[in-house]
C-alpha cells in the first residue's frame, strides 16, 4: 500500500472515529429526554439527573426543552439543578421564572439555585421572592439576600419583621448598618419582642459589626426590652465573646444580666 492510499484510510478511519462519539452523544441525550418525558419514575430521575449533570452545552438545550413541556416537580427540580451549573444568562431567566412556579417546592428550589449564583442580575428574583406565599420560600430568599448583605433588601426585610416572620431577623442582622440599628432600637412595640430581641442579638454577635459604642447603644435597648428574649440575646452576646472580656459592650451586657439576676 502506498503512502497515499495509507494517508488517506488513515484520515477517513479518524474521520469516522470522530463522527461516531459525536452522533452516539447526541443520540444519549435524545435517549435522556425520552427517559425524562416517557420513562417509568426511576428511569426518568435517573435521566433528569444525568442531563443535570452534563457537560455538553447541547444538553441545556434538552432541560430547556422539557422545563418548557411541563414535568412533575421532582423531575423539574432536578433539571433546574442543571441550570443552576452553568450561571449564564439564559439559565437566570428560567429559574427566574420557575421561581414563580405554581408549586412551593419548585420555587424554593428556583430560588436557592439563584441564591448561588453571584450574578447580580439574580437579586430583583430574590427579592420578589420575599413577597412568595410560602415561608419556605421567603426563608430561602431572605437567607440569601442576608448573606449577599443587600442593601437594597432593607425595606422589605423590615416588612417582614414587622409581620412577625422568622425568616427576617438573621437575614436584617447580616445587613445592618449602625444606622439600622439605631432605627430597629425606636421599634420597640411595632416589631413583636422576641423577633426583635433576636435581630439586636444576631446584630451583637457579628464580629464585623461596629463601633463598639453602637454595641452598647444596642444593649441599652434590650435593657429596654422586659422578659426572657433581651435577657436570652444578652446572654448568648456574652458567650460568643469570651474572648474579649473587656469590651465595654461585653461589660454592660454582664451589668444588666446581673442586675436582672437580683431582680
Amino acid at each position: 500500500m502506498n503512502a497515499f492510499v495509507k494517508t488517506t484510510c488513515w484520515a477517513v478511519a479518524c474521520a469516522i472515529g470522530l463522527a461516531v462519539p459525536v452522533a452516539a452523544h447526541a443520540d444519549d441525550l435524545a435517549a435522556l429526554k425520552k427517559d425524562v418525558q416517557m420513562g417509568d419514575d426511576a428511569h426518568a430521575d435517573e435521566g433528569a439527573k444525568k442531563l443535570a449533570a452534563s457537560k455538553d452545552p447541547k444538553a441545556a438545550e434538552v432541560i430547556l426543552d422539557l422545563l418548557a413541556l411541563g414535568l412533575p416537580p421532582r423531575h423539574a427540580q432536578i433539571l433546574l439543578g442543571g441550570l443552576g451549573a452553568r450561571h449564564d444568562g439564559k439559565s437566570i431567566e428560567v429559574l427566574g421564572v420557575f421561581a414563580k412556579n405554581r408549586n412551593a417546592e419548585v420555587r424554593r428550589r428556583a430560588v436557592a439555585l439563584l441564591a448561588g449564583i453571584s450574578d447580580p442580575k439574580v437579586v430583583p428574583f430574590l427579592l420578589a421572592a420575599l413577597s412568595d406565599g410560602a415561608s419556605e420560600v421567603r426563608a430561602e430568599a431572605a437567607g440569601a439576600l442576608g448573606k449577599r448583605k443587600e442593601r437594597s433588601a432593607e425595606a422589605k426585610l423590615l416588612q417582614l419583621l414587622e409581620r412577625r416572620d422568622a425568616a427576617a431577623p438573621a437575614a436584617v442582622a447580616a445587613i445592618a448598618t449602625p444606622d439600622l440599628a439605631h432605627r430597629l432600637g425606636e421599634r420597640i412595640g411595632p416589631i413583636p419582642d422576641e423577633l426583635l430581641c433576636t435581630t439586636l442579638g444576631e446584630i451583637l454577635k457579628r464580629p464585623d459589626f461596629g463601633p463598639d459604642a453602637v454595641r452598647i447603644e444596642i444593649v441599652k435597648t434590650l435593657a429596654k426590652i422586659p422578659g426572657a428574649d433581651s435577657t436570652t440575646a444578652l446572654q448568648e452576646y456574652l458567650q460568643a465573646t469570651e474572648k474579649d472580656p473587656k469590651r465595654p459592650s461585653r461589660k454592660s451586657a454582664q451589668e444588666i444580666i446581673d442586675q436582672r439576676s437580683r431582680s
